[in-house]
C-alpha cells in the first residue's frame, strides 16, 4: 500500500470509525493507528502535530489510553515553538491569531502493542499532568500511521481489519 493510499484510508477511517469512549469525561481526541504491513506491530506510533498555542499558554504533557482504558507509555518529542500571526484552517481559509500566539510542532509518540497485520485500532489521548516514558525512542519513522479524530459516532468498530 503506497503512502497516498494509506492517507486516503486514514481519512476514511477518521470519518467512519466510532471514536467515542464511553464514560470518559473531559476533552480528548481519538488516535486511529493503521498497520498497513503484513506483520504484527509492537512498538512506537507517532502522530506529527502542528497546532496553534494561545498567547500565555505553555506546552504540556499528553497521555494515551487503550480501548480498555489502560494508559500506555507516551511522550512528546521534538517540541518546537515559533511565533505565528495567522493560522491556515483545513479548508484553506486563514484565521488571524492574537498577538503572542505561537505555533507548536511536536511528535506525539506512544506505545502500540500487538497491532495485527493490515488492521487498525483506536486509542484515546488527552492533555496530562505528566508523561509515562516510552521504553525506547523511535530511531526511524515507524511502519504504522496515525490520524487524530474528534470523538464522533461511526458505523465501524474501534478495532478492525483493513480491506
Amino acid at each position: 500500500m503506497d503512502a497516498q493510499a494509506i492517507e486516503r484510508l486514514l481519512d476514511e477511517l477518521a470519518e467512519r470509525v466510532d471514536t467515542r469512549f464511553a464514560g470518559v469525561q473531559g476533552d480528548y481526541r481519538a488516535l486511529i493507528v493503521v498497520n498497513p504491513t503484513d506483520a504484527p506491530y509492537t512498538g512506537v506510533a507517532v502522530l506529527h502535530v502542528d497546532m496553534p498555542l494561545k498567547a500565555g499558554s505553555e506546552p504540556r504533557p499528553a497521555a494515551v489510553w487503550t480501548l480498555d482504558g489502560v494508559r500506555v507509555p507516551c511522550q512528546i518529542l521534538h517540541s518546537r515553538l515559533e511565533p505565528v500571526a495567522e493560522w491556515r484552517l483545513p479548508d484553506g481559509t486563514v484565521r488571524p491569531l492574537p498577538d503572542g500566539s505561537r505555533r507548536w510542532r511536536f511528535d506525539l509518540a506512544f506505545w502500540v502493542d500487538a497491532l495485527p497485520p493490515r488492521s487498525y485500532r483506536v486509542y484515546r489521548s488527552a492533555w496530562s499532568a505528566d508523561e509515562l516514558p516510552l521504553p525506547a525512542l523511535p530511531a526511524a519513522e515507524p511502519p504504522v500511521r496515525v490520524r487524530e479524530a474528534i470523538p464522533h459516532t461511526g458505523e465501524l468498530e474501534k478495532e478492525g481489519r483493513l480491506g
